[in-house]
């Protein structure tokens, strides 16, 4: 999880939900939802599994969150659980596929 949030804060324009501070990590489970500027969810989703990577688009049945945190109305988020990319090189090739759509 170390490893995917650190890439993922790295990319310029992606905005991270939750906790993101390591020593926190513990208090977090290792399901991560993210924005990024210029792209809908199901842009990045449908993407990204255009490239073998299993992710999803939209609230997850969380309507309120995405309600509250006014991202409801633009596709809610990207979800990427590590339960799927659980080794050092499944996160390098995931946050590199995801570098190479935003650059696209």
């Amino acid at each position: 999880m170390e490893k995917m949030i650190a890439g993922l804060l790295a990319i310029p324009g992606l905005k991270l939900y939750g906790i993101s501070d390591p020593r926190r990590f513990e208090h977090r489970c290792a399901t991560i939802v993210v924005r990024v500027e210029g792209f809908t969810p199901v842009e990045l989703a449908t993407k990204l599994g255009d490239r073998g990577f299993f992710t999803w688009d939209g609230n997850y049945y969380a309507l309120n969150v995405t309600e509250q945190l006014g991202v409801e109305s633009t596709g809610g988020f990207l979800r990427i659980g590590l339960v799927h990319y659980n080794t050092i090189e499944e996160v390098d090739r995931m946050l590199a596929a995801l570098q190479e759509i935003l650059r696209a």
